[in-house]
């Protein structure tokens, strides 16, 4: 049972949901503890530049130290304290929820089949299945297997769809790049063949006056040769 569950059991839990967890609090991670830890840093994110240092470098390291440190325990449970700190309203509405079935929630052993099921659907429609599913596992919460399992599910098919989004839209990205490339292209070479024919036309211009201008002498000269 959850209940039961070490913060480095959950978090083995939430493997596949990890990066989604520190990305969320990878400011948190920089400054409130390798900052200030630097035998932490050095150990597990050894030749690192810490403002450069990224999301997966940060997931690699942090799972290293969750289950070969004897700190890990408590390294588990401060990400874990991070990550709902930055999920208040969540935290609020599970408050609001299960202190209507017990004013001490803490002491719920399993939520009734029903309220179950709407608590879950409910968050997970406000809030979106990975949040939930996360909070749910974090904070230990009473739910019935079965739906616990059914926001597992609908959390990874949240996770999928989101990241298929993700690349649609980075493939949008990508063709606007391409046709905005094309049309600096083709502004710069409008630009050129517009200064290009501006040039040809100024030279007809010269070349026609500097042509009256002769004609104009050759028929003096011949006017003066009749007479």
């Amino acid at each position: 049972m959850l209940k039961e569950a070490t913060y480095k059991e959950k978090f083995q839990i939430l493997k596949n949901w990890m990066p989604m967890v520190i990305d969320v609090i990878k400011k948190d991670l920089k400054n409130d503890h390798l900052r200030k830890d630097w035998g932490f840093a050095k150990k597990y994110f050894a030749g690192k530049n810490l403002n450069k240092i990224t999301n997966l470098e940060l997931v690699e390291g942090y799972n290293q130290a969750m289950s070969q440190d004897e700190k890990g325990e408590e390294i588990a449970e401060f990400i874990s304290n991070c990550w709902l700190l930055k999920n208040g309203e969540l935290y609020h509405y599970f408050e609001t929820k299960l202190t209507e079935v017990n004013p001490n929630f803490s002491e719920i052993e399993l939520l009734e089949k029903a309220k179950s099921q709407e608590i879950a659907n409910e968050a997970a429609k406000e809030f979106g299945a990975n949040n939930t599913y996360l909070f749910s596992v974090l904070n230990s919460v009473a739910f019935q297997e079965a739906d616990l399992n059914q926001l597992k599910t609908s959390a990874e098919n949240e996770t999928v769809k989101e990241a298929k989004d993700s690349e649609e839209k980075e493939k949008y990205q990508s063709i606007e790049e391409v046709v905005k490339s094309y049309e600096l292209k083709l502004a710069r070479s409008t630009d050129k063949y517009e200064k290009k024919i501006l040039g040809l036309q100024k030279k007809y211009l010269l070349d026609t006056e500097s042509f009256k201008k002769q004609i104009a002498s050759l028929q003096a000269k011949l006017s003066l040769v009749k007479k």
